[in-house]
């Protein structure tokens, strides 16, 4: 049986970014809204592209917004929180799915736990077949924030409105990394974060560079990224975004000088992982 939020209760209101009118993921995105068992007190949609929008007609309450032409994911996020009504806010990307329990879930953790975000582990939607995709397992800490993606992606995150206010809401600096950028936020503030492995994200993977992630916004995205916070990194650290940023740039541009660095830096992280088995072997 579907259960409305009240007033009175821990709401939640979901955000969706979008850039130009993708009619038919939007609307799957919607509907998968629809099906939740438990209805967010409403749905912001936040459009930073030149199209208007066309959506089916839904039961539910969607606030519609247009900003600035190209804004970026994080500016429409964050716009989009500023008029979020609820204590709570989900975030869900306009090509991405929920399965029918997914705030149902969120909910029950926040009236058990009282977390100030909540990160769901992934799926990945490909050629109409959803299979597993990445899995936070445990907690998260800065270490895994600081070198790699364990699956944070919008989609997955819930977070209390006024502690991602207090936070900065998402990095507009960054094109790439705005997720896990985020979760570091938080995890600075000493904030309550809650892994919540009953439920899962749907990521629609795409052929086609529909998405921002291609290698050449990739390269950009892990400097950013390294410069925005390689002050908060120990030198281990440092160096694995550094490989990650000379293996980007060989696969954007294969000169000799970008060959030699990325063969350098791989080096350096076969020696680490050989290092870090030994290790766990000797201590087991």
């Amino acid at each position: 049986m579907t259960r409305y939020l009240k007033k009175n209760e821990n709401n939640i209101s979901v955000v969706i970014p979008t850039l130009n009118n993708r009619s038919q993921f939007l609307n799957e995105a919607l509907n998968s809204i629809k099906n939740q068992t438990y209805k967010p007190l409403e749905v912001i949609i936040v459009n930073n592209g030149n199209s208007d929008l066309e959506l089916n007609d839904f039961s539910f309450t969607i606030k519609k917004f247009k900003i600035k032409y190209k804004s970026g994911v994080s500016k429409a996020r964050n716009f989009g929180a500023s008029h979020a009504s609820s204590e709570f806010i989900a975030f869900l990307d306009d090509d991405d799915l929920w399965p029918s329990e997914y705030l149902s879930v969120m909910k029950n953790y926040i009236e058990q736990q009282k977390p100030d975000c909540l990160i769901a582990s992934l799926s990945k939607l490909k050629d109409g077949k959803i299979s597993d995709y990445k899995n936070i397992d445990g907690v998260i800490n800065k270490d895994i924030i600081l070198t790699e993606n364990p699956g944070i992606t919008g989609s997955s995150v819930v977070v209390r409105k006024k502690i991602f206010f207090r936070v900065g809401g998402y990095n507009t600096k960054l094109i790439t990394g705005e997720d896990k950028s985020l979760i570091l936020e938080f995890i600075n503030n000493n904030s309550n974060i809650i892994i919540v492995p009953e439920t899962k994200a749907i990521h629609r993977e795409h052929y086609k560079d529909i998405r921002l992630s291609n290698v050449e916004n990739m390269a950009k995205g892990v400097i950013l990224f390294y410069k925005e916070y390689s002050s908060q990194m120990n030198t281990v650290q440092k160096l694995d975004n550094l490989y990650k940023i000379k293996k980007y740039n060989w696969a954007v541009k294969k000169t000799f000088i970008n060959g030699v660095n990325y063969l350098f830096f791989l080096a350096y992280f076969f020696l680490k992982n050989i290092l870090k088995k030994l290790l766990s072997k000797k201590i087991n």
